[in-house]
């Protein structure tokens, strides 16, 4: 009786768990407006077998950016700014600045982040104005990313839910839990 029960509760866990389909993305986002948003979640990264996990906030106000990264813990840890004039970085007491968003990170984190088509990417649209290939299983490839799309199967929604970008040895994934 005791594994009828435990095995009825299984069955009812996984009823109960969301399931995850692609994401398919827009095939052009050539006439798409850069719109302001707001959204929350977690970010990891793995280069070569090493892994970082944190949270983030990210507020994007055309043409300024500013994410904050988080600790598990909600302290913030690190935060970019991104605006006309370049992109600044603050962690630990220091200043960093650049022109771009992928070269700071990559100096200080030690890998990229695609800050600027992500502004896109995490609307499952490509980056307007650059050359893109949309595949078969609705995954897109665009200046050397491989960037894959997922929704919950059960919520009807215009953004994905995750976000998973490749290229050389690293996998950067963005699962979004707020939208604004």
């Amino acid at each position: 009786m005791k594994w009828l029960a435990c095995a009825l509760l299984a069955v009812l866990l996984t009823a109960c768990a969301s399931r995850e389909v692609p994401f398919r993305a827009a095939p052009s986002a050539s006439a798409a407006i850069d719109t302001p948003f707001s959204v929350s979640g977690r970010l990891s990264a793995n280069l070569d077998g090493k892994g970082h996990v944190a949270n983030f906030d990210w507020q994007h106000q055309p043409p300024r950016d500013e994410v904050a990264i988080n600790s598990p813990l909600g302290n913030t840890v690190a935060k970019v700014l991104r605006d006309g004039d370049g992109v600044v970085l603050l962690a630990d007491g220091k200043r960093w600045q650049a022109d771009d968003v992928e070269s700071l990170t990559r100096q200080v984190m030690g890998w990229p982040l695609p800050l600027s088509n992500l502004v896109w990417w995490i609307r499952g649209l490509p980056a307007p104005n650059l050359p893109s290939r949309l595949d078969a299983d609705g995954s897109l490839e665009q200046q050397g990313w491989r960037i894959q799309f997922v929704r919950d199967a059960d919520v009807d929604s215009q953004h994905p839910k995750r976000v998973e970008m490749q290229r050389d040895g690293l996998t950067v994934k963005v699962v979004v839990q707020s939208w604004q």
